[in-house]
């Protein structure tokens, strides 16, 4: 199998798995017997560890290999979405969502490595590109699809059809994702982990990269687990309508996969970047205002677009922090990306407590457009990496 399409399946299975909860948050509520907010705090519950793994599983990964690497943590993500699958509690369910997010931790950035490994800078960007379309399309389904299933069948029946198709990805994996090279794993070193990450902080492109990373996350993925009681509140739909508008940003985010080669020969990376902030800043503001699920959809897609044209050229900078231990590298970068998503909720929650439905959207998109145009600068004073 071509190596692209493997590491899509990676990307594909863990993004299903991340994004799988956002329409299912009233339902686990009314299940479980717990608060809103209690239910969407399965969401932090698989970033939180997502974050938190990341300097681990990169060093580990960088010594003991990528391959070796990304197989294992899919075998453990089938495994934990099968115990989400029976959980009969709320601690349970947690549990099993904290264990997700540990061994998917271990995929989409490992993946972007190996890319880094293996594609020069020119076709690097576009290269990565095809692995976050995997993503999306990923998201797309598992957003569109379980709000559906689960208003049928019940949201448990989610979790066991993520956990099948996790499963497939890791078969698919043991036979065709042999390991890069002949050589055993190295002894792992964690005083060597150390000094990896330290020569990672070093890098310049890290003082902008890493802190840009972690306001995505927050602007964005904080967002989406109140979605669906968005709309509830305001008497615009539930959890289908919810998985339809969550769709829009995939569907978004896969038209600007199919553009980037064009976009980027027409922009260059600091104007894309630049555009994509401003695209972000307007859908934020639209969605503010938005009185039906339609146009909160419509909304989300050109979120969507704008924010990939942003996160896919972060993503190609992270590749150079440190092109001797890429792993290390973007495991940083998925750091401060998934610590991001995890704090975002958390403010969100309280935003929309203390200022209503529409202000906190308004100064995420702010926020967003705000660092899109201080990166944007940056790199307007700064080369770009030749590889």
């Amino acid at each position: 199998m071509p190596l692209l399409f493997i590491l899509s399946t990676a990307a594909f299975v863990s993004a299903f798995s991340i994004r799988v909860l956002d329409p299912l948050v009233p339902s686990i509520a009314r299940d479980l017997g717990v608060t809103i907010a209690a239910a969407a705090m399965l969401a932090p519950a698989y970033t939180f560890p997502y974050a938190l793994s990341q300097p681990l599983l990169g060093g580990i990964s960088d010594q003991f290999g990528k391959e070796r690497t990304i197989r294992i943590c899919t075998a453990l993500l089938a495994m934990s979405l099968a115990v989400a699958t029976v959980a009969s509690d709320y601690t349970t369910l947690f549990i099993a969502r904290v264990m997700a997010g540990l061994s998917g931790g271990g995929m989409i950035p490992v993946a972007f490595a190996i890319i880094g490994d293996r594609f020069e800078v020119a076709q690097r960007q576009v290269a990565l590109a095809r692995v976050v379309m995997a993503s999306q399309i990923a998201i797309l389904l598992s957003s569109g699809l379980s709000g559906l299933i689960a208003a049928r069948f019940g949201w448990r029946v989610v979790f066991g059809v993520a956990g099948a198709v996790v499963l497939v990805s890791f078969v698919m994996m043991l036979r065709g994702l042999p390991n890069a090279t002949p050589r055993p794993a190295q002894r792992i070193s964690f005083s060597g982990m150390g000094r990896i990450y330290l020569s990672v902080f070093r890098s310049p492109m890290a003082r902008f990269v890493l802190p840009a990373a972690a306001v995505e996350g927050i602007a964005l993925f904080g967002l989406m687990p109140f979605v669906a009681h968005r709309l509830e509140v305001r008497g615009l739909g539930g959890m289908q309508e919810a998985g339809l508008v969550l769709a829009g940003m995939s569907i978004g985010g896969i038209t600007f996969t199919l553009l980037v080669g064009r976009l980027l020969q027409r922009f260059g990376r600091a104007r894309l970047i630049r555009a994509g902030g401003v695209i972000s800043c307007g859908a934020y503001f639209a969605m503010a205002a938005a009185q039906s699920w339609q146009v909160e959809g419509a909304c989300f897609a050109a979120l969507g677009f704008g924010f990939f044209m942003i996160h896919n050229s972060l993503q190609l900078l992270a590749t150079e922090l440190v092109p001797e231990a890429r792993s290390s590298s973007i495991a940083m970068f998925a750091f401060c990306f998934f610590l991001g998503q995890a704090l975002g909720p958390v403010l969100y929650h309280a935003g929309f407590e203390a200022l209503g439905n529409s202000v906190p959207l308004l100064l995420a998109g702010s926020v967003l457009l705000a660092m899109a145009l201080a990166v944007g600068a940056i790199l307007d004073r700064k080369p770009a990496p030749t590889g």
